[in-house]
């Protein structure tokens, strides 16, 4: 069933929003004159656009899911790495973005935050991913190799988000660089330990 009326109206004018915000946010940053600006230009006041969310933080977050929904990762293991890299790679033309990202990792501590639910989500997301390309066509991994390659991935996305800060505070490191080496190198472990693991497996 079609969704009419206002409702389809708020929705529309939710993701505008956000789009507009994303493109501010990127090289503006999400001080309140940003925000002050994503009104102006969606044609609302500042207590207009909160009106579509519950709060400044779920903006916030909110912006930052619009974001992910426009990096899709998908495909095999090295096409995910692949567009991981390129999403991070990205951070130079979107500072803003990157600075909003680290401060709502950091912010995520509390639970009762809105960017805890959603980092929780998107690793877990991103885990799942990682864990569904890489044994694809492949035998059914074990107990302790489905850990030890969990533990892989979060060494990954915790390295990203470390990378991210150490770059809003030195801009010389290469971010998508240095987690494509992290990858190469996290899937030639993963070789060795298959190699292993694969007697008891057979």
């Amino acid at each position: 069933m079609a969704i009419r009326g206002s409702y389809a109206k708020g929705i529309a004018k939710r993701a505008e929003i956000l789009d507009v915000a994303l493109e501010v946010f990127a090289t503006e940053g999400y001080r309140g004159t940003s925000l002050r600006k994503v009104a102006s230009l969606c044609n609302l006041s500042l207590a207009g656009v909160m009106h579509y969310f519950e709060s400044k933080e779920d903006l916030l977050v909110q912006i930052l899911r619009r974001r992910d929904d426009a990096n899709t990762i998908a495909g095999t293991t090295e096409e995910q790495e692949d567009a991981f890299a390129a999403a991070l790679g990205r951070g130079p033309s979107e500072p803003g973005l990157v600075a909003l990202y680290v401060t709502m990792a950091a912010a995520a501590a509390n639970p009762e935050h809105p960017a805890a639910a959603y980092f929780q989500e998107r690793n877990a997301k991103l885990m799942e991913l990682s864990v569904d390309s890489y044994y694809k066509d492949k035998h059914q991994p074990g107990a302790e190799e489905l850990d030890y390659f969990r533990a892989m991935a979060r060494v990954i996305l915790a390295a990203a988000d470390g990378l991210q800060l150490r770059w809003l505070v030195d801009p010389s490191v290469d971010v998508a660089g240095d987690i494509k080496l992290l990858t190469k190198a996290t899937r030639e472990s993963m070789s060795l330990k298959l190699k292993q693991w694969a007697p008891a497996s057979e």
